[in-house]
């Protein structure tokens, strides 16, 4: 090793609470996020990810990544307990927060697995989404720069106090998208110079290009589309969880309008019914028994919905290594959420596939699928509109091709694995400099 030449930075990844790293389910985008910039960052980098116990990747070296293991120890348990007690509250009509916000949740986990990681001297520690234990970082890895980032909008969600106090002890905020940034920044702003964006990415190598697919890949296509029974129309692919926040109501009835124009055309959805955790209840009575009777009857309505309309197929998740061939079978891609999206990593990969994109206006969507250039964005809950974009790109291959080559391009230059942890890189290295800079000088100087 060249005498010269800095040690490289140590880097420690503590993954989410509930789910290993690398993932092992369909829907686990956090755990994905890790992985991928975990092991993008190990080429420049001394990186060691600790994370739950993982089904077949046991401690050890992948991909140049240290991966220790920690036992969720009693956090189900309080889990069980504060969801119960928040089932409770519901029942009464009474405001509650979910489980995720409260000071106890994954404490035990992440006092387990942050002294696994200090063992290694880290001089970032990497947390996913839970603020609270910023505060135990701190206390266990006090020499460690404290990087908390953010893939949804819980800051915002939280009572601003308690926030303000746990971001005094952070270094870096990032958020998925320049939504869940100004988010923070907005509601922060004393802060504002700490959160910086980092953008999801894709491994572009991993989606087949619509305009090159190779023999094989072709073949694996058609397997798919005799075995779901896709008929020889267009198909519309829509992947992700099926919730309210979602839309996939609002897809259906559109999609219901689609066919009366193109009988022949398919909607493919990919994806299991979910709740989404809101930290904060809606204020009212109204809204919270509304919210709540939505959540309940959501999968009887989408059942319904799915019945009533002629060529719809529902697939109850997919592994992500199995996804290429279902957005290559498709013409269009679709996310009709009605919630705000931090930044959904399917809409990349459709992408990367060469699909044009129709989307909502929704959180940070739109700094992605960039309108009238990789495909159309929509008034989110507006099914006529939703309708016409689909119908438009589903009667006009020339411009999906053209669309989808722009999207694929747009990918490679901005939005892959390897851009975003150089960028990531930088930014460890801004805020870990100026506590080296003394240690530095001090050496030069001997």
């Amino acid at each position: 090793m060249d005498a010269d030449r800095p040690p490289p930075l140590r880097v420690a990844f503590l993954g989410q609470q509930n789910l290993p790293v690398p993932p092992h389910v369909p829907g686990s985008s956090v755990s994905r996020v890790v992985h991928e910039l975990a092991r993008e960052l190990a080429a420049k980098a001394d990186v060691t990810v600790c994370s739950i116990e993982h089904p077949w990747v046991p401690e050890g070296e992948l991909d140049g990544v240290r991966y220790l293991r920690v036992p969720s120890g009693l956090d189900r348990h309080w889990e069980r307990i504060s969801r119960e007690a928040a089932r409770i509250l519901r029942r009464l009509d009474l405001p509650y927060r979910d489980p995720w916000g409260t000071t106890p949740y994954a404490r035990r986990y992440a006092v387990a697995g942050l002294r696994r990681l200090a063992g290694h001297d880290p001089d970032v520690v990497h947390l996913q989404n839970l603020s609270q234990l910023v505060p135990v970082a701190h206390r266990l890895l006090p020499r460690a720069r404290i990087v908390l980032h953010m893939h949804c909008d819980w800051l915002r969600q939280l009572p601003p106090r308690l926030v303000r106090r746990r971001l005094e002890r952070l270094d870096l905020v990032l958020g998925v998208s320049d939504y869940i940034t100004g988010r923070v920044r907005e509601g922060f702003p004393e802060h504002a110079a700490r959160c910086e964006t980092l953008h999801n990415g894709v491994r572009v190598e991993t989606f087949w290009r619509q305009s090159t697919l190779a023999d094989g890949q072709r073949a694996q296509v058609e397997e798919l589309r005799q075995a779901l029974g896709v008929a020889d129309g267009p198909v519309v692919l829509c992947v992700g969880n099926l919730a309210p926040e979602k839309g996939n109501d609002v897809l259906l009835r559109a999609f219901a309008r689609v066919r009366r124009r193109l009988p022949d055309a398919t909607l493919v959805l990919v994806g299991r019914f979910n709740r989404y955790p809101a930290l904060r209840t809606p204020q009212g009575r109204g809204a919270r028994r509304e919210l709540r009777l939505r959540q309940r009857g959501y999968r009887a309505e989408i059942a319904a919905l799915i019945e009533g309309s002629g060529g719809v197929l529902h697939v109850d998740g997919v592994p992500h290594e199995e996804l290429p061939p279902y957005y290559a079978l498709a013409d269009v891609f679709v996310m009709p959420s009605t919630g705000e999206e931090p930044f959904p990593l399917p809409v990349i990969e459709a992408l990367a596939s060469e699909l044009p994109v129709v989307a909502t206006r929704r959180g940070g969507m739109p700094e992605i699928v960039r309108d009238g250039v990789v495909g159309s964005l929509v008034e989110p809950g507006d099914e006529i509109e939703l309708a016409r974009a689909l119908e438009a790109l589903c009667a006009d291959e020339p411009a999906r091709r053209e669309l989808g080559a722009r999207g694929r391009l747009l990918v490679e230059r901005e939005y892959t694995w390897a851009h975003q942890a150089e960028r990531l890189l930088r930014l460890y290295e801004r805020i870990v400099a100026p506590a080296e800079a003394p240690v530095r000088a001090a050496s030069v100087a001997a």
